[in-house]
């Protein structure tokens, strides 16, 4: 990904023709095919088209939504164990490293760049899971770049203003954003999590400026917080909805895709700070745990508040953790959803009381639903369910979902399904407003920004966010 970086993966990512469009204009809703099915309990598991597509014609694939670069070196080890796991310390993965004369702690001279002027290589102009919207106030949009920091609007996205303030740079560019959250208790303190190529976090590798970064002023000015960590690779992170000073992170393990003295493996695993970041304690999850990815990670409000997430091998996966819960601020987790366990998993979604789950599984078009919190799972009849799920915080059969570069819209639990638009690009991350359910946004690669007010069933654009930002402001 960065100009000394050697073997980066590049993803060619396919975008779709069609005629401009215009800022702030209403999308007119296309009619849709419907598709009625028996109840779950009937569902068949054989996939149903939702429209008809000649044999001939390819149906388009999303590019799988990946941090870049990953190396891994994978080595036979048993399964993982599908029993709760207590929080016990775990050897420390050993990587090739020599001493550095500086600490995680340490103050760096950070001067703010303008950042690259387009994608370029491997970049696509991705806001991967970043698109975050603030707790109680649906106007305020908070977005990662892939290599230019922070932006952040105000008013719905109508104004933005560029914040970087604080982060490191190297080579011209920022850390991938791959996930940012807003304390719902304390709205000024935001936290994210950023990656460059899984590396050490002292020293001179490009992977040092990168991790996880906080902000205590609504994104103004950020710290970077790496200390207990084996990798800078950072993937996502949750506060606890009550506590700031309580998080949790995912890190992605893997092989260093550059050579020399800190090359090597370098693992991953779930880490919580109960300090604010200052902090982090790393928490044995089961076998492998160092060696998967923790893509998305949600809290679901309920008494106490759940955390959830997907450990996965992109590489492997037999060697996936699978879904992980825990409802003691991370201290401890919980197997469950063995049924899915090894496949990939790229998104999930949970309703507000826990009981309803919907995943995406990469490449095989359908989603898969659970009634259950997750124990047991069935297939959508509904093909196509191809990119990001979200589920409405009000109605836990409302759901908006990507498929390639269209989102679509079932009101009755993925039974039969409506396309509410198509953009030019793939659709990478949706988001319900917390305080105001029928507001949505939706991000394409090219950060290009749409909303629905009212709750998914039409759109209009609002920014594209490289041209409207990224290219006037300094």
């Amino acid at each position: 990904m960065r100009g000394i970086v050697l073997g980066v993966m590049t993803l060619v990512i396919a975008s779709c023709g069609g005629s401009e469009i215009e800022k702030n204009q209403t999308l007119p809703t296309v009619a849709p095919t419907q598709i009625s099915i028996p109840s779950p309990a009937a569902v068949p598991t054989a996939i149903h088209v939702l429209t008809p597509i000649p044999t001939a014609v390819p149906v388009p694939t999303t590019p799988p939504l990946t941090p870049s670069p990953t190396f891994y070196v994978l080595r036979p080890t048993p399964l993982p164990s599908t029993t709760p796991v207590p929080s016990t310390p775990m050897p420390t993965t050993t990587v090739a490293s020599t001493a550095v004369p500086e600490s995680c702690t340490d103050v760096h001279e950070t001067p703010i760049i303008n950042g690259p002027d387009g994608p370029a290589g491997p970049d696509r102009d991705s806001v991967f899971k970043s698109l975050t919207v603030h707790p109680t106030d649906p106007e305020i949009v908070v977005l990662g770049t892939e290599r230019n920091g922070f932006v952040r609007s105000n008013d719905g996205g109508l104004t933005w203003e560029r914040l970087r303030a604080g982060m490191r740079s190297i080579i011209g560019a920022y850390s991938e954003i791959w996930d940012i959250d807003i304390s719902p208790s304390n709205p000024s303190v935001i936290i994210a999590a950023t990656l460059d190529s899984p590396g050490p976090i002292l020293g001179t590798t490009p992977t040092v400026h990168a991790g996880i970064y906080k902000s205590v002023d609504g994104g103004q000015n950020w710290m970077q917080l790496n200390c207990g960590f084996i990798t800078s690779r950072a993937t996502s992170m949750r506060f606890h909805p009550a506590n700031p000073d309580i998080a949790i992170a995912g890190l992605e393990g893997g092989e260093a895709s550059y050579s020399g003295p800190d090359g090597g493996y370098y693992g991953g695993g779930i880490f919580r700070t109960e300090d604010g970041g200052e902090s982090w304690q790393r928490v044995a999850v089961g076998e492998n745990d160092e060696r998967n990815g923790y893509l998305v990670m949600t809290v679901v409000p309920t008494s106490p508040p759940t955390f959830a997430t997907f450990g996965m091998n992109g590489e492997d996966l037999s060697q996936n953790i699978g879904f992980i819960r825990s409802t003691d601020s991370g201290k401890t987790w919980q197997h469950f959803g063995d049924q899915l366990r090894h496949k990939h998993i790229g998104s999930f979604t949970v309703s507000s009381d826990g009981q309803t789950m919907y995943a995406d599984e990469g490449g095989a078009y359908f989603g898969w639903i659970s009634r259950d919190a997750g124990e047991t799972w069935f297939q959508s009849p509904v093909v196509q369910v191809n990119g990001p799920v979200a589920v409405s915080p009000v109605d836990p059969n409302l759901i908006v979902f990507g498929g390639f570069n269209q989102v679509r819209r079932s009101t009755n639990g993925l039974q039969n399904v409506n396309i509410t638009f198509t953009a030019p690009l793939a659709i990478r991350e949706i988001v319900f407003a917390p305080s105001d359910p029928t507001i949505v946004y939706a991000e394409t690669d090219g950060y290009i920004l749409y909303r629905s007010d009212d709750a998914g069933a039409t759109w209009r654009l609002v920014a594209s966010v490289r041209d409207d930002v990224l290219n006037v402001q300094p």
